[in-house]
């Protein structure tokens, strides 16, 4: 193994405080499921301690070391997908060319194998020596079905699809949601995986990217199945959604989100999210990233807002509050 990873997995495996005979998983999945955590589950980034393992990280560094990737900001390359990226330096790329912005296309379009074995087996050290360790392994979503939709056919058609082309918008959600299913059984088959996480933004800062009722219509079902898969292999469901989500929180908790991984909540109120939302999905939240990075906002209000949080939020941890 890369002496570097393997640094950043010895690190990362580094039991967090618990109490007796309990594990850092445990800690997590009592916050999950409202049973009366001993504490807040942490998952802190820089310096690297967490009572989680993303197994995201693995790949992330596997990715990035890669020796074909883009080193030159601008260079241009197709991905495993068939869609033609900007290469930015960032943690994402510039979608430019998307395969499947008419739909008729989809006949002839060549799925990549996402939920190949192989591609799994690599994976099954890291997340064995990381459920020994006792930490709560997450496992990650590659196909991403919203953010994956808009790379296949680029924003403006995947918005008028519902409209212009549905019945291809819901052929395409089907492939997606059975190729997405298929990925959940491969975590499963690996053991030792507690959550299967996706990183899907529906939000802009004032509402969702479409109207609610679209989001139900096409999307609602697909998500449906998806979240029962994961339940039916012994996982919870954690969703990273950002920007003004408030609308379709709800359609989350019923369709059975365990986990709501928000990067702004601020943006849409901690008393909002907690009066509406408290007790019926679990939140893992950071202190608002857009606020926190402003120039104008200082240690000491970053200190308050995280005692805020922990003021709000910690009481939902249990289930008598």
């Amino acid at each position: 193994m890369n002496e570097k990873l393997e640094a950043i997995i010895n690190e990362y495996l580094k039991p967090m405080p618990a109490p007796p005979e309990m594990t850092n998983r445990e800690i997590v999945s009592r916050a999950i499921e409202f049973k009366d955590p001993p504490r807040i589950p942490y998952s802190f980034v820089i310096p690297l301690k967490s009572d989680f393992f993303e197994v995201a990280l693995v790949r992330a560094f596997l990715q990035d070391n890669r020796q074909d990737k883009p080193k030159k900001i601008g260079d241009v390359y197709y991905d495993e997908w068939g869609v033609g990226q900007e290469f930015t330096g960032r943690g994402w790329d510039h979608a430019f060319d998307h395969p499947l912005n008419d739909l008729k296309k989809l006949d002839t379009y060549e799925f990549p194998d996402a939920a190949s074995p192989e591609g799994f087996k690599s994976l099954k050290p890291f997340v064995e020596r990381a459920h020994e360790a006792g930490k709560y392994v997450v496992g990650f979503d590659p196909i991403m079905m919203f953010e994956r939709m808009r790379a296949l056919l680029g924003f403006k058609d995947l918005m008028v699809a519902p409209y212009t082309q549905p019945d291809g918008l819901e052929a395409l959600l089907d492939r997606l949601t059975d190729l997405t299913i298929e990925v959940v059984e491969q975590w499963s088959r690996l053991g030792g995986v507690d959550g299967y996480m996706t990183w899907e933004d529906w939000g802009l800062q004032t509402t969702l990217q479409m109207k609610v009722e679209t989001f139900r219509q096409f999307y609602k079902p697909r998500y449906a199945r998806i979240v029962e898969a994961v339940h039916q292999n012994g996982m919870h469901y954690i969703w990273h959604n950002c920007g003004q989500i408030l609308d379709m929180i709800p359609d989350m908790i019923e369709i059975g989100v365990d986990v709501v991984q928000l990067d702004q909540p601020r943006l849409m109120g901690h008393k909002k999210l907690t009066d509406d939302f408290g007790g019926k999905i679990c939140f893992w939240n950071t202190v608002d990233i857009q606020w926190s990075a402003s120039g104008e906002v200082t240690d000491n209000d970053i200190r308050a807002e995280v005692q805020l949080n922990r003021g709000i939020f910690n009481c939902l941890m249990s289930e008598a509050c």
